[in-house]
């Protein structure tokens, strides 16, 4: 599976949290109510952003179980989580498998699992989740391991909320030539194995809504792009520097255009003078009916 550094989680998260759809985080809210007490599956989780956004939307008693390959960024996380707690005046404690923070209205118990995604995995203890939830994982997968995972929510009647998986669109401001020729390049590479098989890259969003939907869940795709302005400097010089690596790489085309491509970019993000719009989706979906009518618009596919 591939690997993200903390330092590139931890600059993506505010942009992230801004970005979200506001339409099914509210859905989730209104599915939320009639549940005393919510498990909560989190996939991938890195560093814990996927918690920290919605824990404070979902309120109440809360487990969470953090799945993630990557024990380095599982204890760099527990760490974020500290300070999180500290800065709400949450009371911190030492739970039998993890963490627990608690205020006077909340309390969330958080249990790291160091485990591979990748292949049939299962959960050392079988017990199933409430919500099954994921941030930036959908474009990584291949069809057949989405296919088990949506069995497995179905299996557990598990709600699914899955962030800000990417769709396939970039659109630089001012528009540059060469723009068109990365983005080509970079959704070819999204396609390929990151492990887990041949990539649905930005294919997933719209393939689980559909997958979902035929196992009997009422399903709400909503778009949920990054809007990067001039203030965004550090992260559109990141996804810059990465974005050229790869068109660099991958392809059969001569390159010799790229380091003037690049080159431009670059003067632009540093006069102030860049905007950039990476499109994404949220899904939600429920199979008790509560999160509203089918409703699956198609994000831009390859």
């Amino acid at each position: 599976m591939s690997g993200f550094s903390a330092s590139w989680l931890d600059l993506r998260e505010p942009v992230d949290a801004a970005s979200r759809n506001a339409e099914l985080s509210a859905a989730l809210q209104v599915w939320r109510r009639p549940f005393k007490r919510l498990s909560v599956l989190d996939l991938g989780c890195g560093t814990g952003a996927n918690f920290r956004f919605l824990a404070p939307l979902l309120g109440g008693e809360q487990h969470w179980r953090l799945v993630d390959h990557d024990p380095i960024l599982l204890a760099h996380g527990a760490r974020r989580l500290r300070r999180w707690a500290a800065a709400r005046a949450m009371q911190t404690t030492l739970a039998e498998r993890g963490l627990a923070f608690e205020s006077a209205n909340d309390r969330y118990q958080l249990e790291p699992l160091a485990l591979d995604l990748v292949g049939d995995w299962d959960l050392p203890d079988r017990r199933s989740p409430t919500l099954l939830t994921a941030s930036a994982l959908l474009d990584l997968v291949s069809e057949p391991w989405l296919e088990r995972l949506a069995a497995r929510c179905r299996q557990w009647e598990a709600a699914v909320f899955i962030a800000l998986s990417y769709d396939g669109a970039v659109v630089w401001e001012p528009v540059l030539a060469g723009d068109e020729r990365v983005r080509e390049r970079l959704n070819r590479h999204q396609r390929t194995d990151k492990g887990f098989g041949p990539a649905l890259g930005p294919a997933a969003p719209a393939t689980l809504a559909i997958l979902l939907r035929q196992l009997g869940y009422r399903v709400m795709l909503r778009p949920s792009p990054w809007r990067l302005g001039p203030e965004h400097g550090r992260i559109q010089t990141a996804l810059l520097d990465g974005w050229s690596e790869i068109a660099r790489q991958f392809g059969l085309e001569p390159t010799d255009w790229l380091p003037e491509w690049t080159h431009r970019r670059r003067r632009l993000i540093e006069r102030r003078m860049s905007r950039l719009y990476v499109g994404h989706w949220d899904v939600f979906a429920c199979p008790c009916g509560i999160a509203g009518p089918v409703s699956i618009p198609q994000p831009a596919v390859e």
